[in-house]
Formats: C-alpha cells, structure tokens, sequence
C-alpha cells in the first residue's frame, strides 16, 4: 500500500519558463535559432550563471555563440519553485554586497535582496551530547564564536596570514600545510568543550554538505577569509539575503542581455578539438562546431563527457574524485507560527541546521540541511519525525526539495573540496586546454561554490576568449 504522506516533489521543468523569454532559443515548442548553419565562433556547455555570464561577455563581444544546456531550463544549480504561495530558491540562494560579482550585477540589473528571517534569530535550539537545548541566539552564538575562533586562529590572526587576498587564493604557499587536514581532524587538534564541539560540528557539517571526516579544512579557512576573517559576516554573508525577484530574474536579465542562442534539452556527450576547431556532439547525436568552447560543467560532472584529446589528468582525476557537497536541502512548512528561529546539531543528526524562511497565515516555513540519505523528504512523517528533534512539537503540513546528489547535471549541491583537493585541482580546474576554456563555479578564486564564484569564472574564461579572439584576428 503506498504511503498517503508521499508526495512528487517540484521538477525543474518549466520553473524558468520565464528565464527564456526574449531569448533566442532554439528546442521543442521554443524559436527557432537565428542561425542556418552549426557553426559559431564560440559554444558554451551549461546555461547556468558561468555559462550565461560568459555569453554575455562573448556576443557583445561580436562573437557568434551557442548555449547548450542540458536541462529544460537555463540556471544550473538555481531554480525557483511554488511552494504555498511563495518562489522558493531549490539550489543557490544566499547573496551579499561582500560577493563582488553578484552584487555588480544586481545593481546593473537594478535588482535587491530580502531577508529569511531566521538567519537573524531571536529564538535558537541546539543539541548536544543528545539533549536539546531551548535557549537564547545570543547564547548560541556566543559558543559559536568561542569555538570558530580556536578553529580557525591558526596563525594568532584569524587566518590572515594563509589568505591574506582570498580572491588570490594562491598568492602564497602558506595554506598548503593545512590542506591535509580534514575538519574533523582540525576540530580534534584544539580544545573544545562539549557545547562548543557539537556546536562547531553543526556549523562545518552544513559549509561542506557532507562528510566532515573527508572534507577539506582549507576550505574554512577560505571561507573565514572571504567573509573578512569574522564568523558573524559569514553568516550574514552565506545565510541571510536572498534575491528579491529570486534568481530566475537575475538570469533571464543577463541571458537578454546577450544576443547568444540558447539551445534547451541539449546534454553534451562528446567534444573534440584539433588545430582547426572544436566539435561538440550531442547525446541525440547533432554537432556544433566552433573556433573555442567554454565548458562550464560542475566538477563532478567533467568526467561524464568524452573530451578528445582527453583532459589533462589532474582535472581528470579531481571530477573523479568530485567534490563533498552531496547532502540535503529542504522545505518544510509548519503549522506553528515560529518567527525568527534556528536550530543546530551535530553532524550525523538527521538535521544539522536549521532556520526559518519565512511566514504567512499558513504557517512557517524552514529550510533545514542533513546529511545525505537520512531523511526521506517524500515522506512527511519522516521529515515531522527528523524535525521534531529539534523543535519539539513541529506539526509539519508540506514538504518540498531537490535532490540534486542524484540529479545526473549536478551529482552535488555547493563544492567544497576533500583533503587536498584544493592544491592538487584548483588551477588545474581553471586552466584552458587548447581551445577549451573552463568555468565553474566550482573553480573560482573567491566564492567558490557560489553564484558569486560563477560569475566570477564566466567573467575569466570570457577575457581569456576575448583576448585570443583579437590576438587571431587583428
């Protein structure tokens, strides 16, 4: 007998329908390119921010150039969905002015944020040692502090001496001694108490989105120095400000700002490059040929496509590899009227963090991040179960997520690299092959696994392009 609490959560199809209009696009029931032929001076791999920045930069350029996307929808790892009378950000969501390339681009598109009211609590539950603790947010951060700053004050100045530009991140060779660590292990190296270890333990569970044991303590580091070496602008700066009009707008502003043709439902399987050009086969068998290509597939999705002659080995073996963002986000809408309210605990709990988003007169809804596989979003008494942990009482109304470990374009959530991963792939990820440039978000310099990331590499990989393109053809 099938669960009556089971539910088919929101698809990505459709969720941009918007995002599409005014733009060139080629696909069922869609327009027809502009084009006659296949050919181009650029193809792009992947309509998500990289790939759609880059189209920008490249046709206002003068470049010829094609999207393809997989998907039915531009946006990649974002998309907005209903959820009881609200847009909801599946993917990607956190902004901030201290994200320079986001923020560039919100005010060129004249667009602003809103707040989810838990990220600035006025009520906070969290466990330790199995107890839960009903308490003030003030309390809650003030062991947050005391436990981030023995965490990451490895040079008696919080970090700055490692990443001292942290959009330079390899100006120097001082992070190389610390990327061998994992966070479980740096958290073993100082001297918590038993608040401040499960407290610090909910923090690093959600940054990596994975398995703390694996996932790399450089990456904190990282973080630490992008937020300004604080941890309450971390917070603000990862957790609390969300686009007002939601993501979909932003991309559909930038992809009408370009004049590239989209092609929708369009996977790439195989591309190969030789002295004369690049070729790029689709999984339905059609090509596209092209003097570059940018390919802005997420690292661990690299090493799904054929790439002729093959891609270098470290680039190779780090896709293999993938990164650790691989948990779970959802929605739950409550029936109870919770405010400004956030929980934490200790990784494995089936929630490590939890927040409200927002509330109306049906209730309040909390967006939570677990480890991967622990709960069952399809199943509301789990999910009411898994809840209830942290907020006693929870009578949970509606369910919604995307699983995007197993979704086949993006095989994770946000990239946070393992152990080593950060010297051994980085500028390996960032490096063109031949006529192959490379975008991600998953290899930018400063937030990396952020929209902001994206931006930033969909604004390299175009200069790079532009300034080739004119080198060849002056």
């Amino acid at each position: 007998m099938a669960n009556k609490n089971k539910k088919q959560l929101p698809q990505a199809s459709g969720a941009f329908k918007k995002a599409v209009e005014g733009v060139t696009v080629q696909g069922s029931s869609k327009v027809s390119s502009k084009r006659a032929d296949d050919n181009y001076d650029v193809v792009i791999i992947g309509a998500g921010f990289a790939g759609a920045i880059a189209a920008r930069e490249l046709s206002k350029a003068g470049m010829r150039t094609l999207i393809l996307e997989a998907r039915e929808r531009p946006g990649g790892r974002t998309f907005n969905a209903d959820f009881n009378g609200a847009r909801l950000e599946m993917g990607g969501t956190w902004i901030h002015w201290g994200q320079p390339h986001i923020w560039a681009e919100m005010r060129r598109y004249g667009l602003d944020v809103k707040e989810s009211i838990g990220a600035t609590p006025e009520k906070t539950n969290w466990v330790v040692n199995d107890k839960l603790i009903e308490g003030t947010s003030e309390r809650n951060f003030e062991i947050l502090g005391n436990a981030y700053k023995k965490f990451v004050d490895v040079d008696g100045q919080m970090g700055r001496t490692i990443f001292p530009q942290p959009f330079s991140p390899l100006l120097n060779n001082n992070y190389k001694k610390f990327d061998s660590l994992s966070l479980t292990e740096r958290m073993k190296e100082i001297d918590l108490s038993d608040e401040e270890r499960d407290v610090l333990s909910s923090l690093t569970a959600m940054c990596c989105h994975g398995d703390p044991d694996k996932a790399g303590f450089l990456d904190m580091l990282k973080w630490n120095a992008n937020a300004y070496y604080d941890v309450g602008v971390m917070w603000d700066m990862c957790a609390r400000y969300k686009i007002k009009t939601g993501t979909e707008s932003l991309i559909q502003a930038i992809l009408e700002d370009g004049s590239a043709d989209l092609k929708l439902s369009t996977p790439v399987s195989e591309v190969r490059q030789d002295i004369n050009g690049v070729q790029v086969t689709t999984a339905l068998g059609s090509t596209y040929k092209a003097n570059t290509v940018v390919v802005t597939l997420p690292l661990n999705i690299i090493k799904d496509v054929s790439f002729f002659p093959a891609l270098a080995p470290p680039k190779l073996a780090s896709s293999t590899l993938g990164h650790t963002g691989k948990g779970t986000k959802f929605f739950v809408l409550i029936k109870q009227k919770v405010g400004r309210w956030s929980a934490s605990a200790p990784y494995p709990r089936r929630i490590v963090a939890a927040w409200s988003d927002y509330e109306n007169e049906q209730g309040t809804t909390i967006v939570c991040f677990g480890p991967q596989g622990l709960v069952d979003i399809t199943d509301r008494n789990d999910v009411q179960s898994a809840l209830r942990e942290i907020l006693p009482g929870a009578e949970v109304l509606d369910v919604t997520g995307h699983d995007w470990a197993t979704d086949p374009y993006a095989k994770g959530t946000w990239c946070w690299y393992n152990s080593n991963q950060f010297t051994d792939s980085l500028a390996a990820l960032q490096g063109a092959e031949g006529r192959l440039h490379f975008a991600s978000a998953d290899s930018a310099n400063g937030w990396r696994g952020f929209i902001d990331g994206a931006i930033e590499s969909g604004l390299r990989a175009s200069q790079e392009i532009k300034a080739k393109y004119v080198v060849e053809n002056s």
